[in-house]
């Protein structure tokens, strides 16, 4: 029979698991992406001349260690091989990100989340932004790739205002209420707003539980005196929560 500890493991890893089965690609698949697009593309006239632009800047964002502009620039090179036009709006939203010290939050105590650049968008922007916030169920993976509706919002979690002109230099703090919100992994959603023109919006995706702090604090302890043939599946899900962080636009 199963232990008390082991039980509460398994239900734990139940919930947690699956959260982060689909983190934010990495950068070196973020360059594969790009190849590919731009082998796809064939890119010819106009065109190349200006891809071929971006590949030089690439390579000195690159030898620098830039990543921030590495990865402006592979964003820039696949809209443009997609036959769109990069624009300043698009080069804003693209420097934005969410980043937060938790991957697996305890909502009956405040997630504190910052709003962030990776680097500093050519677009003017004269005054104070405000940050629109939402939770929402995470995105399903349609087979086959194809447009999805957007994902239902759990929550509505309000409007932050005096949000700053350079995320670099200070990031935006907001500490989030999640104690109505169920357990389960969900994608927080954030639009920055000029008034009432959207800029630009960024997500990220965790996994909440009421009380997670304690549940853990117990099969810690449960843990110690478990049998040394099931400590392992015991502490698993604890090893987990400590040692997987929310994915990272600048890895």
């Amino acid at each position: 029979m199963l232990t008390k500890a082991l039980r509460s493991s398994l239900l734990l890893a139940a919930l947690l698991v699956p959260a982060f089965s689909q983190s934010l690609p990495n950068l070196p698949l973020a360059r594969l992406g790009y190849t590919v697009r731009k082998r796809t593309a064939n890119p010819q006239g106009e065109l190349k001349t200006k891809i071929d632009a971006i590949d030089r800047e690439l390579a000195e964002a690159t030898r620098l260690g830039n990543i921030g502009e590495v990865r402006r620039l592979l964003a820039k090179g696949v809209t443009l091989l997609s036959g769109a036009e990069w624009t300043d709006a698009l080069d804003y939203e693209h420097s934005l990100v969410l980043r937060a010290d938790q991957a697996f939050v305890d909502t009956s105590k405040p997630y504190t989340v910052h709003l962030e650049q990776i680097y500093a968008p050519s677009i003017a922007l004269e005054h104070p932004l405000s940050a629109r916030v939402s939770l929402r169920k995470p995105p399903a993976p349609r087979p086959g790739g194809g447009t999805q509706p957007p994902p239902e919002v759990v929550k509505d979690l309000g409007t932050f205002d005096d949000v700053g002109r350079d995320l670099r230099e200070s990031p935006y703090r907001m500490e989030l209420d999640l104690a109505s919100v169920p357990d389960g992994t969900y994608q927080l959603y954030l639009e920055v707003m000029d008034k009432e023109r959207s800029l630009g919006s960024t997500s990220l995706r965790f996994a909440a539980r009421r009380d997670l702090d304690a549940a853990l604090s117990r099969l810690e302890a449960e843990g110690k005196s478990a049998p040394e043939s099931v400590k392992a599946d015991v502490l698993y899900p604890l090893d987990f929560v400590h040692n997987v962080r929310p994915p990272d636009v600048g890895q």
